[in-house]
């Protein structure tokens, strides 16, 4: 666990889908988590590779947890894990709430395309303690506050037509004052 006495950071990542749809975590993202120095790795789920894993513990320990595609590769995380760090109260989830859910989003996205309000809705009705929400699932990255939450997708890792072919990723930093910063990659 983190030292709560100083600045805490995260490298921020979610659906790093290798090797269903990338065949290796992108360089740019390995390089960015080193130069930042962060102390630990989010990753919001669909990691689907447990090398995926352990290429980023070579840079900082990690938390991962289940995506809706993890378990098709025999991967098993908690489903939220929940982080107090500098007196802010983090969740880190993947999203899709369960496998119905994922199946009635799937439909709403076909229907009526993304829309980020069902999803915070839904994480901030999940997580109401919560000062910081991280998620993946979307592809969609965003750093928004609503109500006192920030909502953090940091968007899908391979490139995708979501991202304009260029991963994407974040970084979190906390204060031990508790002062919250992104940034978006």
């Amino acid at each position: 666990m983190p030292d709560n006495s100083k600045t805490i950071t995260f490298g921020v990542i979610a659906d790093t889908h290798i090797p269903d749809r990338a065949k290796h975590l992108p360089s740019m993202v390995l390089r960015t988590f080193e130069r930042a120095q962060v102390n630990q790795i989010l990753h919001a789920g669909d990691a689907a590779n447990w090398e995926v894993i352990h290429k980023l513990e070579e840079i900082a320990p990690v938390i991962v947890v289940q995506g809706n595609r993890d378990w098709l590769f025999g991967m098993s995380f908690p489903l939220h894990v929940n982080l107090t760090i500098n007196s802010v109260r983090i969740t880190l989830t993947h999203g899709h709430r369960s496998m119905l859910q994922y199946l009635y989003d799937k439909w709403s996205y076909i229907r009526i395309g993304y829309r980020f309000e069902r999803y915070y809705r839904h994480l901030s009705a999940d997580y109401p303690n919560s000062d910081v929400i991280i998620f993946g699932h979307t592809h969609y990255q965003t750093a928004t506050w609503v109500n006192g939450q920030l909502f953090l997708n940091p968007g899908a890792a391979y490139p995708c037509r979501h991202n304009h072919n260029q991963p994407q990723f974040g970084i979190l930093s906390i204060t031990p004052g508790g002062i919250i910063r992104t940034e978006c990659y």
